[in-house]
């Protein structure tokens, strides 16, 4: 797997991860003044920033074991899709 082909993953594979973690920990405003002004459905604290080192690690990870179940032809995906 080329270093481009690793690069194509893992950026394929962050986005599901981190709308996957989105949801993760959101609790909704407490007093109702603030849900006047928001959505009812919006979050008091989205912490967004923290999600999206979540999903970047999650997405390391994964990445690399793909990597390496590549790089030591453990399994060939390439043989799979073409066939």
């Amino acid at each position: 797997m080329s270093f481009f082909d690793t690069v194509v993953l893992y950026l394929v594979v962050w986005w599901p991860v981190f709308f996957i973690t989105l949801p993760f920990g959101n609790r909704p405003f407490d007093d109702k003044s603030e849900e006047e002004i928001f959505a009812a459905s919006a979050p008091a604290k989205p912490r967004v920033f923290f999600k999206f080192i979540i999903a970047s690690v999650i997405t390391f990870i994964i990445t690399l074991i793909i990597f390496i179940i590549s790089y030591f032809k453990i399994f060939s995906f390439k043989s799979f899709i073409i066939g």
